[in-house]
């Protein structure tokens, strides 16, 4: 009997994609290799969170607290939708961004 193994680092650690997660703590949550794409997270805390290899495409960040936010790149950022109500890290420079319009 053969069995096919598919290695763990080829899957993401979480996958969540296009869920409607607004007002949601994750507060030092480990995401790396998540997946969030396409999730509305509006309004939720992500202060301490682990972003490294998260994949943020279409996720949106709108009023989301990411302060303290670690691993998080420009590139991540700008696949996502943010307002000037997100709260990003000190060691984004948010002039680099494109803001999304108020709801």
């Amino acid at each position: 009997m053969t069995m096919s193994i598919v290695a763990s680092r080829t899957l993401p650690k979480l996958r969540l994609r296009n869920v409607f997660l607004r007002r949601t703590d994750w507060t030092d949550a480990d995401l790396t290799d998540a997946d969030i794409s396409g999730t509305d997270v509006s309004n939720a805390s992500f202060v301490g969170a682990d972003f490294t290899r998260t994949n943020l495409r279409g996720t949106i960040l709108r009023g989301a607290d990411l302060s303290g936010a670690r691993n998080l790149t420009l590139e991540q950022l700008q696949s996502a939708v943010l307002d000037e109500t997100t709260t990003l890290p000190d060691y984004i420079d948010r002039s680099k961004l494109t803001l999304a319009p108020a709801e």
